[in-house]
């Protein structure tokens, strides 16, 4: 059975840059939009109430499996579609009863106030995060910053961000 997650950012322009908080990784719809709810409250949020964007992410999906060869730049999760392909039939999460979800990106900095990031993807198992790690380092792109993959647990339906900006 392949399965997705929803995952919570705010996104938003101003005149002088871009910028994207994550939010949290969400199983259950009702929380999530519980979640949303909550963030609008929050100075800044508030001030851009459409940058708030939900996106399902198929777990277990390794993204960038062949390395890279370009830089992205700051906001690099915006690297996929629109609309990321779930694949068809899959369902939320939510059945799985899960506390976490674990995810893999890879940042470096490019110079003092850019970063190239790339988020590698969602997955339920540290040891295959882990076995994932291993192999990407020795891609094109990543070989050449191998110390730079991050690996979070992110607890699920917790809104990361509970204050303004």
């Amino acid at each position: 059975m392949d399965y997705f997650v929803y995952g919570l950012e705010h996104i938003y322009m101003d005149e002088t840059h871009t910028d994207c908080k994550f939010l949290g990784y969400f199983d259950d719809l009702e929380k999530l939009e519980q979640a949303k709810e909550n963030t609008l409250t929050f100075p800044g949020f508030s001030d851009y109430p459409d940058g708030l964007v939900i996106k399902k992410c198929q777990l277990n999906k390794i993204h960038w499996e062949n390395g890279f060869n370009t830089v992205i730049g700051e906001i690099g999760r915006d690297y996929l579609d629109e609309e990321d392909v779930i694949a068809k039939g899959s369902k939320s999460i939510k059945e799985l009863n899960l506390e976490y979800v674990f995810q893999i990106s890879h940042t470096y900095t490019i110079h003092n106030f850019l970063d190239d990031e790339r988020i590698i993807g969602v997955f339920l198992d540290e040891n295959k995060v882990n076995e994932i790690v291993d192999t990407l380092k020795k891609k094109k792109g990543f070989k050449n910053y191998p110390d730079d993959f991050i690996v979070d647990q992110f607890t699920l339906n917790d809104l990361l961000w509970t204050s303004g900006f």
